[in-house]
């Protein structure tokens, strides 16, 4: 009879999930550099810096001058794990003393990345190409082990039937090659591949079960040796002009499918054993409109649909391996003012729905990706007509979400999470202006305009030459060559 209530109390606790960031919009890093985190991540349909290719490609025909974009952050969450088991939740006879505790994640600083470049053949060419380097995905979780925190405690029953310490982290990067084709005046489409590599590791992996101990619990191997592995999708985009004071755009995002992640683990006489997990990211949908009517000042909402529901892992039923995660919609509001012709101050807000339920609390303990409410912040600087430099602040609220242990009388679990960061980068342009080459070869003429009271000279024929009446017709060359015939030359 103890054995079986301890065994439940193993599998009670046990079932906790896969790690995942603590940003907004559940896993993935909603903005890319400095100026697109300023603006929330706000960019479907604002063509401000490359940044915004993050969410729609399409976006690099609407930038006036190719780019390089070399930014960086500095990410400092904070999260914390409570849980509560009252004496006797577990078959009436265990834990024999009431069991609270609350534990803080040692998460340190994390590192994020978004650069890239893009390029025309010619200032005037209807084709942009692209390459993105992005952060997609980064983050975990390193709770402490606790003799009151229940799934912390050691593995010594009757009186502690936790884990002790539990570690999780995840790095994804985002290879994006891009080409946007400006087909018209007012519509660019755009479209690219997506590939990822990343790294993630488990400690312990709660998703592979291993040998029973000497009491005929379960224990679990740590999902730690492993390489970078691999996935890929793709992207498509549109930008449209509507008219001067209004942009629309659009992005779809295929789902990235992943390489199975393997890890080299053990059993618990470090007999050799393979685990792993096959996973999916999931699609998105995103739809964005632009305003640009007020003077110096651009405004841009988004609206994007994140599909975790159809996702491998994220979106499968717990009972069958899954975190159960339901999908996400998110809005993004972003505006940006130039203040003076050197200094642009940016602005956003991004709101998401939590991906993760309150009845599925325990079950992702190593995933807490619930941070629904996000501001940001940021000016940038432009040094010389070539260089700007950005810095932005972005702050995610802290939210939390508590469930029961398997519905057990009073039993919890709690997690609640925040996130600040800071992005810093420059912007670097090169090349001649789209627009004003766009103009120079669109002119049907080109209009010759002298000084009040001046004449065009016309040079005397040299030695042996003389002025021919058999030249094509030139409209412009005419109305100069009448303008002129028609002045009385001043004496010499």
């Amino acid at each position: 009879m103890a054995a079986r209530i301890l065994r439940l109390g193993i599998c009670v606790l046990g079932l906790v999930g896969f790690q995942a960031t603590s940003y907004g919009q559940g896993l993935l890093v909603p903005s890319a550099g400095p100026i697109n985190s300023a603006m929330a991540g706000a960019s479907t349909a604002a063509p401000i810096d490359f940044g915004g290719s993050y969410w729609n490609p399409a976006i690099l025909s609407g930038l006036d001058r190719q780019e390089v974009l070399l930014g960086t952050a500095l990410a400092f969450p904070s999260m914390h794990l409570q849980s509560a088991v009252p004496a006797g939740a577990i078959g009436g006879l265990l834990p024999p003393t009431n069991r609270y505790g609350e534990s803080r994640s040692d998460n340190g600083v994390l590192p994020g990345l978004a650069s890239g470049f893009s390029f025309r053949l010619a200032d005037d060419s209807p084709l942009t190409l692209g390459l993105g380097v992005f952060g997609l995905a980064a983050g975990g979780v390193n709770f402490p082990g606790s003799y009151n925190t229940p799934i912390l405690t050691p593995r010594q029953p009757p009186n502690y039937l936790g884990f002790g310490p539990i570690y999780s982290n995840l790095s994804i990067l985002a290879i994006n090659p891009m080409a946007s084709l400006k087909a018209t005046d007012k519509l660019a489409i755009a479209a690219g591949p997506v590939i990822t590599a990343g790294n993630t590791s488990f400690n312990p992996a709660f998703f592979a079960p291993g040998p029973k101990d000497a009491l005929g619990l379960p224990t679990f191997p740590s999902a730690t040796n492993s390489r970078p592995y691999w996935g890929a999708g793709f992207q498509v985009g549109l930008l449209y002009e509507i008219n001067d004071n209004w942009n629309f755009g659009f992005s779809y995002k295929s789902p990235v499918w992943q390489e199975r992640w393997s890890y080299n683990a053990s059993t618990p006489n470090l007999s050799p054993r393979t685990i792993g997990l096959q996973a999916s990211l999931p699609q998105i949908f995103s739809w964005g409109l632009a305003y640009k009517g007020f003077a110096r000042t651009l405004i841009d909402v988004d609206l994007r649909y994140i599909d975790y529901a159809d996702s491998q892992l994220f979106g499968q039923r717990i009972v069958d391996g899954g975190l159960g995660w339901q999908s996400v919609f998110a809005v993004a509001v972003g505006a940006q003012y130039q203040a003076t012709d050197r200094f642009t101050i940016r602005g956003g807000y991004l709101y998401n729905t939590n991906p993760i339920r309150d009845v599925t609390t325990l079950f992702n303990v190593q995933a807490p990706g619930i941070i629904t409410n996000t501001l940001s912040l940021g000016a940038s600087y432009q040094v010389t007509e070539d260089v700007t430099a950005s810095l932005t602040w972005v702050h995610g609220f802290r939210n939390s979400i508590q469930g029961p242990i398997l519905q057990e009388p009073f039993s919890s679990v709690r997690l609640d999470a925040q996130l600040d960061s800071l992005w810093a980068g420059v912007n670097i342009k090169f090349g001649g202006s789209r627009k004003r080459a766009l103009e120079s070869t669109s002119s049907p003429e080109t209009a010759i305009r002298l000084p009040a009271g001046e004449t065009l000279p016309i040079p005397p024929p040299r030695d042996g030459e003389s002025v021919s009446a058999d030249l094509p017709a030139n409209p412009v060359i005419d109305r100069v060559a009448d303008e002129v015939t028609s002045v009385p030359r001043q004496p010499s």
